[in-house]
């Protein structure tokens, strides 16, 4: 696949300003010209964030955004892939993520993750890729025999699009896990449904027996109820002819007893009483009286024998008569209006206690009415009552978890052998497997394709061999060598040769290229002018290998020195603290 990329735009972007810049990819020797922290870098962080959302270089994704402006970053790229043009908006503050093809907006998914995962199989290449054969900076790429031997092979499996058997691999183990979590379900599902058809089988015995006993329950019960409904009708029965009774008796004693004692009848016979004491007692005494005073009490005259004598004997027939005849026939009339009221009381008592006993009685008949009416709820409740369990519908259950155990049993015997392909699937598609052939087959053409570089960098005595594990091996006139013990422009000189191999390898071998490789101060690093002038000149071959559609930007403060022909000139000028790009061609 070839990814013609046309056009970049960006604004607000490090130290470019609102005014932004905009750049058209030429094909052939470019060159990128700027004094330090004016910018130069910013071009491929513009780019890496508009295809993958990630500054190019090591700094947080916030720190893209023009500090002066300290908004509106938004950056464009247009590309081509056959015959259909694409253009991809992002944005920062606020946050843009537009993706266009053909001139319309293609729908967006759920996450960024997604639509980023999208874009690189959309261009063929993920960040790392991108990184280590499209836009090389010796300040934020580690040199490819520093790296760990796994991120060698990582980087190397991506190169030489085998990485794909990788993700094969982890898609097959995926499954097997999900095929193992299905069979430990499967499996301890089918034992549950053998322990329900257990349970089912001794449950059914159980409901026969069950069954049997539960008419002889009913008819007990039954029994039961309708000798407790004779007993309540008795006792009503028993309670009502006892209140009949009681409500006669106290008609009778109603009418026998009369009526109320007037009461002032014994008020009146009380006074009395009280009178005639009160006279007996006032003679009694002026009698004492007369024996003590000169005076007469009566009459206030002398006292004298006669006169005295006179007044006693009349004072003691007047208490005769009360004593022996007044107060007696009052005290008898007042005890007979006494006895009369106690008899009346008596009565009214006996009739009270009646009514208390009818009033007992009536309760005790309306709780019995309450109890029979319950009974009578109940005898219809029981008597509607039917047995819930059918042995006939447990049997059918039975019948289904027999079929469900054999069904279990098929599946279970289906994910055993999933299991045992993805098994051989995942030895095949693992290291040791067809991933190992092919390395060991693609090796070579590494091997060969940095060596030949190499050569032309003028280390022809110089040779370096990859095994299948990416462990180099490395020699200088047959002589072991390690990558350290060069010097710091022979290392440029090796680091140079296996870019090169990536970016010629990726395009004979992964089937991916595109019109641009970014170089950035690599040619700066501790090499000298001969070396520089190699790489050009193999720079030029590659344009000319790839028939001059290929566009090659250099970053570097050297190439003034050689006399070299180029297709433009991105010029970055510093002008009030912001960055003014300006293209030059020729």
């Amino acid at each position: 696949m070839f990814v013609e990329f046309k056009k970049l735009s960006f604004c607000n972007i490090m130290s470019y300003g609102a005014s932004g810049a905009e750049i058209d990819f030429q094909a052939g020797l470019n060159t990128i010209k700027a004094a330090n922290g004016s910018g130069k870098s910013s071009i491929l962080d513009a780019l890496t964030f508009v295809l993958f959302g990630k500054p190019y270089r090591d700094i947080k994704l916030s720190e893209l955004v023009n500090t002066a402006n300290g908004k509106g970053l938004e950056v464009t790229c247009e590309f081509k892939i056959g015959t259909d043009t694409y253009m991809i908006r992002r944005g920062l503050k606020p946050a843009i993520f537009e993706i266009y093809k053909n001139g319309k907006e293609m729908d967006m998914l759920s996450t960024k993750k997604l639509n980023q995962d999208e874009i690189d199989k959309l261009l063929g290449i993920n960040l790392r890729l991108f990184k280590n054969i499209v836009a090389v900076a010796v300040t934020n790429n580690k040199p490819f025999l520093s790296l760990p031997i796994g991120d060698k092979r990582a980087l190397i499996e991506n190169i030489f699009n085998i990485d794909v058997l990788g993700s094969m691999c982890k898609d097959v183990k995926k499954r097997k896990t999900v095929n193992n979590t299905e069979l430990d379900l499967k499996t301890t599902e089918r034992r549950g449904v053998v322990n329900s058809i257990e349970d089912n089988e001794s449950y059914i015995e159980n409901m026969r027996r069950y069954i049997a006993s539960f008419n002889e329950v009913k008819d007990a019960n039954l029994k039961t109820i309708r000798e407790n409904i004779d007993k309540y009708r008795k006792e009503i029965d028993k309670r009502t002819k006892n209140l009949a009774i009681a409500e006669s008796k106290i008609k009778e004693l109603t009418e026998e007893i009369g009526a109320v004692p007037d009461r002032s009848v014994g008020e009146s016979l009380n006074m009395e009483i009280g009178k005639v004491q009160s006279i007996i007692d006032n003679i009694n005494s002026t009698l004492s009286k007369l024996k003590k005073s000169r005076l007469c009490p009566v009459c206030n005259s002398p006292l004298d024998e006669g006169h005295a004598r006179k007044h006693i004997e009349g004072m003691l027939a007047e208490k005769k008569t009360m004593e022996k005849k007044t107060l007696p026939d009052l005290m008898e009339r007042y005890r007979a209006y006494s006895d009369t009221v106690k008899t009346y009381q008596e009565k009214q008592s006996f009739i009270q206690t009646i009514r208390d006993k009818a009033r007992t009685e009536e309760i005790t008949r309306s709780t019995l009415e309450t109890e029979l009416n319950k009974a009578k709820q109940n005898l219809e409740k029981e008597s509607g009552k039917a047995c819930p369990a059918s042995v006939d519908s447990y049997v059918e259950k039975l019948n289904a978890l027999r079929a469900q155990s054999e069904e279990l049993n098929k599946d279970i015997d289906v994910l055993t052998e999933k299991i045992l392909i993805d098994t051989q699937l995942i030895k095949i598609l693992g290291d040791d497997g067809i991933k190992s052939y092919f390395f060991k087959k693609l090796i070579k053409v590494l091997n060969k394709s940095v060596n030949e570089y190499l050569n032309k960098f003028e280390l022809k005595n110089t040779t370096i061999e990859f095994d299948e594990t990416m462990a180099e091996t490395m020699t200088t006139n047959l002589i072991p060598r390690t990558y350290s013990s060069y010097s710091s422009g022979e290392r440029t000189r090796i680091d140079m040769s296996i870019l090169l191999a990536f970016f010629d390898i990726s395009r004979q071998i992964s089937n991916w290229s595109c019109n641009l490789l970014f170089i950035d101060e690599l040619l700066d690093q501790n090499i000298d002018q001969s070396g520089i002038e190699q790489f050009v000149s193999t720079l030029y071959n590659l344009i000319q290998l790839n028939k001059k559609k290929l566009g090659i930007y250099i970053i570097s403060h050297k190439l003034s020195e050689l006399k070299i022909q180029i297709t433009s000139t991105i010029e970055i000028k510093k002008v009030h603290d912001y960055s003014i790009l300006e293209v030059k061609y020729g």
